[in-house]
């Protein structure tokens, strides 16, 4: 009969040679496991900006996350604005708000609690996204970027600051009208107008004066780049 401590012994040599064994393991070896696949390598200029950022959701781009973040207070500022329950506006507007700064958003704990945040935002906010954005594109450009970084990057940056300054006006706008001023319906319409330019710019503008963030892609993907396996 086996002694209990012979027993044991003879279980961690299995162990370690099943662990052991896994080195040879293709999946293993390639970073493969539970049906995942290894993430590309970015090769190309503004890769915080473009591919991924450390604190972002999910680790996304910081244009992807000020697009996405806006997209969601667009979306919110239009619901507000066609609201008739009061506490349905209030609702909406803090929605607006969060997705542009959640440090701006109301308090409410009901939003905050539990495992899954209520908040539709991706909590990390259109204006620390767009200016951290902003910032990499000029130190990219004054570190000597490529060709084309230096060609499309200043207008890029401008059109960064476009909405940054859009987002600013709507984070103003919208706590005034958390308020429930007597003028709240025309707040909400002018939440809804900026908003709708955080993504297209005013009047649809290209040029650095009205531009907004899809100029800002649009410019940022003349540069060549090329995500490569690792």
């Amino acid at each position: 009969m086996v002694s209990g401590a012979r027993l044991a012994v003879v279980l961690g040599l299995g162990l370690l040679g099943a662990c052991a064994r896994l080195v040879d393991d293709p999946l293993a070896v390639n970073d493969i496991y539970g049906g995942l696949s290894p993430n590309p390598v970015y090769r190309g200029e503004l890769p915080q900006v473009l591919w991924s950022a450390p604190e972002t959701p999910a680790n996304q781009g910081l244009l992807y996350t000020s697009m996405s973040e806006s997209e969601v207070a667009a979306q919110y500022a239009s619901l507000a604005a066609a609201a008739q329950d009061p506490d349905v506006v209030r609702s909406d507007v803090g929605e607006v708000l969060y997705a542009l700064d959640p440090a701006d958003a109301p308090p409410w704990g009901a939003k905050s609690t539990g495992i899954v945040s209520g908040w539709a935002g991706g909590g990390y906010g259109a204006r620390r996204a767009t200016s951290e954005m902003a910032t990499d594109i000029r130190d990219a450009v004054a570190a000597d970027g490529s060709p084309a970084l230096r060609q499309y990057g200043p207008e890029a940056a401008a059109c960064a600051d476009n909405t940054l300054h859009r987002a600013d006006q709507i984070v103003t706008l919208s706590q005034q009208a958390l308020g429930a001023p007597a003028d709240q319906q025309a707040l909400l319409k002018q939440i809804y107008d900026v908003a709708g330019e955080l993504h297209h710019g005013s009047d649809n503008g290209t040029d650095r004066a009205t531009c907004g963030l899809r100029q800002v892609k649009h410019d940022l993907d003349q540069l060549p780049r090329q995500p490569t396996g690792g």
